[in-house]
C-alpha cells in the first residue's frame, strides 16, 4: 500500500508539473500579446476602430455653420405647420462639444395637437436632414378642454460648427 501511495503521489506530482508548465507557457503567450498591444498603442496604432476618423470627418462636414441655428428653428416651425400643430416656444442653450470644433444646442419646447398630428411631427423630426438627437419626449398635462389633444414636451440636440470653423 505504501508503494501504491508513493506511485500515485509521483504520478500526481508529474501531472501537476505538466499542468504547471502548460500554464506557464500560456501566461508567457498572454504577456507577449499584452506587450505587443501596449507597443501598438504607444506607437499610435492598434486598437482604433476602423473608419472612426472618416465617420467623424463626415459628421463634421454635415454640421452647418453656427449661423444656421435660425434656419434650423424655422424648419422646426415649418414641420409643425405641415403637421397642423403648434409649438409653444423654443428655448435653447449652447455648449461646446468636447474635443471637437462643434457647438451643441439643446432645444426644449412643447407641441400641442391631436395624436396623429403629433406623430407626424415626430416622424418629420426623425427624417430631418439636420443633425439632431431626440433626447426626451414626455407627455405633459393637457390644460385644454379638448380631450383628443396631446401635449408633448420635446428636448433635442443639434450641432453646428463653432464660430470661425
Amino acid at each position: 500500500i505504501v508503494l501504491l501511495i508513493g506511485a500515485v503521489q509521483i504520478w500526481q506530482g508529474g501531472w501537476v508539473e505538466v499542468k504547471l508548465e502548460s500554464s506557464r507557457k500560456e501566461l508567457k503567450k498572454v504577456e507577449a500579446d499584452l506587450a505587443s498591444i501596449q507597443q501598438r498603442i504607444a506607437e499610435g496604432g492598434g486598437l482604433q476602430v476602423s473608419g472612426l476618423a472618416e465617420d467623424m470627418e463626415h459628421f463634421y462636414k454635415m454640421a452647418p455653420p453656427r449661423s444656421g441655428l435660425g434656419s434650423f428653428i424655422g424648419r422646426l416651425y415649418s414641420y409643425a405647420k405641415a403637421a397642423g400643430i403648434d409649438i409653444d416656444r423654443i428655448s435653447y442653450t449652447a455648449k461646446p462639444v468636447k474635443e471637437t470644433a462643434l457647438l451643441g444646442y439643446r432645444l426644449s419646447f412643447t407641441v400641442s395637437g391631436r395624436y396623429a398630428q403629433v406623430k407626424k411631427f415626430i416622424h418629420q423630426l426623425e427624417n430631418s436632414p439636420s443633425l439632431l438627437i431626440l433626447d426626451n419626449i414626455s407627455l405633459v398635462e393637457n390644460r385644454q378642454a379638448d380631450e383628443e389633444s396631446v401635449n408633448l414636451q420635446i428636448q433635442l440636440q443639434t450641432f453646428f460648427k463653432a464660430a470661425g470653423q
